[in-house]
């Protein structure tokens, strides 16, 4: 990681602490304790790659998800814990289950095993029962076929009967249930559940038909990694990602909002730094990409 340019101030950080009550574990014991602990899935390169493989619970973590947690960590002058779950997991009730219709905390935020979730997630209806959340990323969910069927496709509606890789619980897999309840439901997708990281792959390799993944995944995967796929269209509405911490948890909601607002004002931040390195651009360029998308 580059030299951390962008710094709280002692006097911002206290005001926050001051200013707020918080339910989770408080921002100033967070800063005492020197580790900011974060909730992360496991993932796909360029978004995240667990050291040692497999490893779940407190784990080495790198990549962009990893990148943009130590350089939120850093600016607070803090070191970052990962805790490593599946995707659903960071969902789940004290039972193990993620149970949709309800309100409650995932145990992982209940136990205290993370300050916030760095993952990057939609804020849905359903996730937003069991967490607040502060957004941050423009994003769009692109389809992505196998090259060879790319002039297949033009639409959503080309997809019908067709069979998908999605992981469980995450917005791909919302967005694949209600085309299935709506545009398809007389001939509805079949749904093939495979971690995130092997949705794109199982296309590559014909296991299925299609996938949908964010813009950021589309643009990673299919120029440096997957052989045979390409993002054939955009779908859904512009949606925004953003980092999840526990409800009225109101300084970590504060500290994240002042984070990337003082990065993305800043040219030669972390944050564009970051970007720069895994994708080419600022993040204030991608911002512009997005929004351009059709």
């Amino acid at each position: 990681m580059t030299t951390r340019t962008f710094r709280f101030s002692a006097l911002v950080v206290a005001a926050i602490i001051a200013a707020n009550t918080a339910t989770a574990r408080p921002l100033e014991e967070i800063l005492n304790s020197g580790v900011l602990r974060a909730c992360v899935p496991t993932a796909n390169p360029p978004d995240g790659e667990v050291i040692p493989e497999g490893c779940t619970g407190y784990c080495q973590y790198e990549g962009i998800i990893g990148d943009l947690v130590e350089t939120f960590a850093d600016s607070i002058d803090v070191t970052p814990e990962y805790y490593v779950q599946s995707w659903d997991s960071l969902f789940h009730n004290a039972d193990g289950e993620t149970v949709k219709d309800a309100s409650y905390t995932p145990r992982a935020m209940e136990a205290e095993q993370c300050d916030m979730i760095g993952a990057v997630m939609v804020p849905l209806e359903w996730r937003l029962k069991k967490m607040d959340m502060e957004c941050f990323l423009p994003s769009r969910m692109m389809v992505v076929t196998h090259r060879d069927r790319v002039g297949d496709f033009s639409g959503p509606e080309d997809l019908a009967g067709l069979s998908v890789a999605v992981e469980r619980s995450m917005y791909l897999h919302d967005w694949v249930e209600d085309q299935n309840a709506g545009i398809w439901s007389d001939n509805p997708a079949t749904i093939h559940f495979r971690d995130y990281k092997d949705t794109i792959p199982a296309v590559d390799q014909k296991d299925v038909d299609f996938t949908v993944v964010s813009v950021l995944d589309a643009l990673y995967q299919t120029r440096h990694v997957s052989k045979n796929s390409v993002a054939a269209f955009a779908v859904g509405d512009t949606n925004t990602g953003c980092w999840g911490y526990r409800k009225g948890d109101t300084e970590m909601g504060d500290l994240i909002k002042s984070f990337f607002e003082g990065q993305t004002a800043e040219p030669n931040s972390d944050l564009n730094a970051v970007w720069q390195a895994y994708y080419g651009m600022r993040f204030s360029e991608f911002v512009r990409l997005v929004s351009s998308i059709q």
